[in-house]
């Protein structure tokens, strides 16, 4: 009978352990920190962007590029409001040019689970558009989103909940 106790107890706790693709709507609900790591295959260096992640009280997102440029992005799902801060420009992209997964999770959420290979208890990747995102958290602070993007630079982007609120 104890025997039948623990087995209960320990399929229990492994179907309420939270998959890490459940993990991920909560995470970008919080302000976040980045580091984007870029591949330069030319000049076999890394190029490095630092910023901040918020979320808005409508959905919508700012993203704060504090160097090696000052810019700042605005996202809804009108679409995209670049602010080129070194140079004084804005540039406006409507949503229904932006065709990339990332975008698209951030503005809505969705994650379409027919897309999601490689399942395991703090990674997966998604494929979208022959493009494959691989995500993993390396703790409950730190998720790490690694892709290539439309020009194939290899990309990492190190995101950290600012623990400060």
């Amino acid at each position: 009978m104890k025997f039948l106790y623990i087995s209960i107890l320990f399929i229990s706790s492994i179907l309420i352990t939270a998959s890490p693709v459940d993990e991920l709507e909560p995470f970008f609900n919080t302000k976040l920190f980045f580091t984007q790591s870029s591949l330069n295959k030319l000049s076999k260096t890394y190029e490095i962007s630092k910023g901040t992640f918020i979320r808005n009280s409508d959905s919508s997102v700012r993203i704060d590029i504090n160097s090696p440029f000052k810019e700042i992005y605005f996202l809804s799902i009108d679409g995209l409001e670049i602010h080129d801060l070194d140079f004084d420009q804005i540039k406006k992209i409507p949503i229904s040019e932006i065709n990339n997964f990332l975008v698209s999770f951030i503005i809505n959420g969705d994650i379409n689970s027919s897309q999601i290979i490689n399942l395991k208890k703090k990674s997966f990747s998604i494929i979208e558009n022959k493009k494959k995102f691989d995500f993993e958290f390396i703790n409950q602070n730190t998720l790490h989103v690694t892709f290539q993007d439309n020009m194939e630079v290899d990309n990492l982007i190190k995101f950290t909940k600012d623990n400060t609120n």
